[in-house]
């Protein structure tokens, strides 16, 4: 009796599998490459836009100092002469920095892009920019408690006077205060620019 199955050819069953094989391992290493490949693009991206960030609000800081390094001194001098600068209208838009940007970038997502080396001094560039906020916070604050003195007939002068003093040299404190984080942040923007810059160098991107 004839059997009704044909007998099995283990070669090309071999074979065949091993195209099976190829073809699966073909269209995963494409994939991954392609994956790959779109991780490097972003990440090329993010340094790019994280560099053009840092540069702008270097620029940014340093001429917050420089304001300041003039404003401040008149200011101060206006107060020894006993006289209170009209500073009501100060007025910072919240929020101005990018500290949610930045804070998105110091997710483990961006791991591969960037080394615990670049993660520290980001931090501290992310944490200084939380205190200018709160600064500048500050000095909205005072600006909102401004008023201006009364002529010294007034029933409510001492009073009035004293607070306005004390709330003006609160003010120049902070006005002091802003232009030292300013300073901060200029240097640590340098530093993170420079480390961008080597990054760049060892990845390969063109500048």
């Amino acid at each position: 009796m004839s059997s009704s199955f044909k007998s099995i050819n283990y070669l090309q069953l071999v074979f065949d599998l091993a195209i099976v094989f190829i073809g699966v391992y073909t269209a995963f290493y494409f994939s991954e490459s392609k994956a790959k490949n779109a991780k490097i693009a972003e990440g090329e991206k993010v340094i790019g836009l994280l560099e053009m960030g840092i540069d702008r609000y270097e620029k940014a800081f340093a001429s917050f100092a420089n304001y300041h390094e003039k404003h401040n001194a008149s200011f101060k001098e206006r107060l020894d002469n006993d006289l209170i600068p009209d500073y009501s209208s100060t007025f910072y838009p919240a929020p101005q920095y990018p500290v949610e940007v930045i804070t998105h970038i110091l997710t483990r997502e961006s791991y591969e892009v960037f080394s615990i080396d670049f993660y520290v001094p980001l931090t501290a560039f992310a944490n200084a920019l939380e205190r200018m906020m709160y600064v500048e916070e500050k000095l909205v604050l005072l600006a909102e408690r401004y008023q201006k003195v009364p002529a010294k007939t007034h029933p409510d002068y001492n009073i009035i006077a004293y607070e306005q003093i004390e709330n003006a040299e609160r003010y120049y404190e902070y006005m002091e205060l802003r232009k030292k984080v300013a300073l901060e942040l200029v240097e640590r923007a340098k530093g993170l620019k420079l480390q961008l810059n080597e990054l760049k160098a060892k990845k390969g991107i063109d500048k």
